[in-house]
């Protein structure tokens, strides 16, 4: 299993939706949320502080691969209106280079 960025975002200017839509997309999106973490797909998520780029929220997810990730982000577009990038994660603890390993 890989770990990936899912990136959601609205264009600038996006017309928002009504109080009733708004409260069934939250429904569908709040159960999606509920089987990524019971399947042990949702590592974290984060929210800015200032949405005015037009950023959203950030999911850290696993996935078997590049393909699956992009399955899940194509199934987050489709629930929540999003704009969903899909940036691979590296482990950072395994560090690069041939002379990593030799160091204590």
């Amino acid at each position: 299993m890989s770990e990936f960025l899912l990136l959601g975002a609205r264009q600038p200017g996006s017309a928002e939706t009504s109080p009733r839509l708004a409260a069934n997309d939250i429904s569908a999106l709040t159960t999606w949320h509920q089987h990524l973490r019971r399947w042990g797909l949702l590592r974290a998520f984060a929210l800015p502080q200032d949405s005015a780029s037009g950023l959203r929220v950030c999911l850290v997810i696993r996935a078997s691969g590049q393909l699956a990730a992009s399955r899940l982000a194509e199934e987050w577009r489709r629930r929540s209106g999003y704009e969903v990038s899909v940036v691979p994660l590296c482990d950072a603890s395994q560090g690069t280079g041939e002379g990593h390993r030799d160091r204590p």
